[in-house]
């Protein structure tokens, strides 16, 4: 399902990119469309941040938006298995020794 050209063109100019861009994100699963405000509504602050860091990897390595969504997801998979690994450290150094 295609969206709404001028909700896109909407939307796009509420965070301040270009509304292709935003249809490729939404092509390529970065953003779904269920997800997007229905109005002027407000984006959530981690919808802002991914699409963001797409954009800035798209344009500074000069890459279409799928390989940079990939690479979005890759790093956002990284951060989450670093937390989860500082977690287990200190769950681990809490523990007494036997």
């Amino acid at each position: 399902m295609r969206p709404d050209p001028k909700r896109l063109q909407m939307l796009a100019a509420i965070m301040e990119i270009e509304s292709e861009f935003l249809e490729e994100c939404i092509w390529h699963g970065a953003l779904r469309l269920e997800d997007l405000p229905e109005d002027r509504g407000e984006f959530t602050p981690s919808q802002l941040a991914r699409l963001r860091r797409i954009q800035r990897i798209c344009r500074g390595l000069d890459i279409d938006v799928f390989a940079g969504c990939i690479i979005v997801d890759i790093v956002d998979r990284m951060d989450g298995l670093q937390r989860e690994l500082e977690r287990l450290r200190a769950i681990a150094d809490d523990e007494p020794p036997d």
